[in-house]
C-alpha cells in the first residue's frame, strides 16, 4: 500500500538523521531486516512491524503506547508469561523487567532472530525467545500470564484454527491466570467478529478490563483489548 510505503520512508529517513548511541546497532537490524531468509508474509512490509522505544528502533505499530494501554507493567509484575507471535520480541524488549520469567514465540526465525540480537544488545536475562510453531510446540510448563496480541488468526495463516488455539492457550494457562487478548485491525477483522470471539471465551473467563486503541495509524488506531482471568 502508498500510505506504508510513505510511513516506512519517513522512519528510515529518522533513523539516518538520528545520531544517538544506538544508531548503528539499528542499522545492523535494519540491514538484517532488509535481508529476510525466510518466505514469510512481511507484517513490516520492508520495515519493522512494531517499535522499540529502548533503542528508539521505529516501526509501523506504537509499542510504547500499546504498553501504556494494556498496563501490562501492573498485570505481568512478577508474573511467569507467554507472548505468542512475538514478533522481534518489541513488547517483552520494551517493558520494566518486572515480570519472572518472559518467554516469546514466533514461528518466523528472521524476527527471532533479531530479537535475540536486541535482547543481548540489552543484556537482559529473563527474556527467552523460540522459533517455533505454537500450535505444535509442546510446551513443559504453564504460565501465569498469556498475551495472545492479535494473533488468534493469523494473515500469514500460521494460526488458521482459532478454536484449538484457544484450547491449547486454556492448557497451558494456570488456574486463575490472565489472558491479555488483542483485536486485530478492523481492516482485517470485523468488531463483531471479534467480540463474539470474546463472548465464547466468557465461559471459561471473567473479563476484568476492556477498551479501544484511539492512538496511531490504521495498523493500531480502533482494535479492541480484553484483559481476562481464567476462572478455574
Amino acid at each position: 500500500m502508498k500510505i506504508v510505503k510513505i510511513i516506512n520512508f519517513y522512519y528510515k529517513l529518522l533513523h539516518l538523521v538520528n545520531f544517538d548511541s544506538h544508531r548503528n546497532f539499528r542499522k545492523k537490524l535494519i540491514s538484517q531486516n532488509n535481508s529476510k531468509k525466510d518466505n514469510l508474509y512481511d507484517y513490516g512490509e520492508g520495515m519493522f512491524y512494531q517499535s522499540i522505544p529502548p533503542i528508539k528502533l521505529n516501526g509501523l505499530r506504537d509499542t510504547k503506547k500499546r504498553l501504556k494501554k494494556l498496563r501490562l507493567d501492573y498485570y505481568l509484575q512478577d508474573k511467569t508469561v507467554l507472548d505468542i507471535g512475538t514478533n522481534i520480541g518489541a513488547i517483552p524488549l520494551s517493558m520494566k523487567k518486572n515480570f519472572k520469567e518472559f518467554v516469546g514465540i514466533d514461528h518466523n526465525s528472521d524476527v527471532i532472530d533479531i530479537a535475540n540480537k536486541v535482547r543481548d544488545y540489552l543484556n537482559i536475562e529473563n527474556i527467552k525467545f523460540i522459533c517455533g510453531d505454537f500450535m505444535k510446540y509442546n510446551f513443559e510448563k504453564k504460565f501465569e500470564v498469556i498475551l495472545s496480541l492479535a494473533n488468534h488468526s493469523t494473515f500469514d495463516k500460521g494460526i488458521n484454527d482459532t478454536n484449538y488455539y484457544f484450547e491449547k492457550v486454556g492448557k497451558i494457562l494456570e488456574k486463575k491466570g490472565i489472558l491479555i487478548l488483542e483485536s486485530h485491525s478492523p481492516l482485517y477483522e470485523k468488531t463483531s467478529s471479534y467480540l463474539h470471539l470474546v463472548e465464547i471465551l466468557q465461559n471459561d473467563f471473567d473479563i476484568i478490563e476492556k477498551g479501544n486503541y484511539e492512538f496511531g495509524n490504521y495498523y493500531d488506531k480502533n482494535r479492541k483489548f480484553h484483559i481476562l482471568v481464567k476462572k478455574n
